[in-house]
């Protein structure tokens, strides 16, 4: 198992994608992401019955035994905001926001 230094999350989009993909190691933000109406699972990884699992059925994965370590995901573009302002704290769990969304920013 990974140092809670060695886990990443990463985000990564290219030119006119409408959407992004986002990895994540952390789990606090595997959690957030989960929660998140907006992910799309690509992936998972679930390590559980000393077995490791690849797992990329959303339904599937949330009726699984064991312990979830990384999973990736796309994420509409529209969710994804930088601050001009940072925030109260300095937590990377705060990353993902379940906040209502307008859904124009879809379109």
């Amino acid at each position: 198992m990974l140092s809670g230094d060695e886990k990443e999350t990463t985000i990564t989009m290219y030119g006119q994608d409408k959407e992004f993909e986002i990895f994540s190691a952390k789990p606090t933000i595997i959690k957030s992401l989960l929660d998140h109406k907006h992910f799309d699972l690509l992936w998972a990884r679930v390590i559980g019955d000393d077995k490791k699992h690849r797992v990329k059925d959303r339904e599937k994965l949330l009726e699984m035994d064991g312990q979830i370590v990384a999973l990736e995901g796309r994420m509409p573009i529209g969710v994804l905001t930088v601050k001009s302002k940072p925030r109260a704290n300095n937590h990377q769990s705060s990353i993902v926001s379940s906040e209502t969304i307008d859904s124009s920013v879809f379109e």
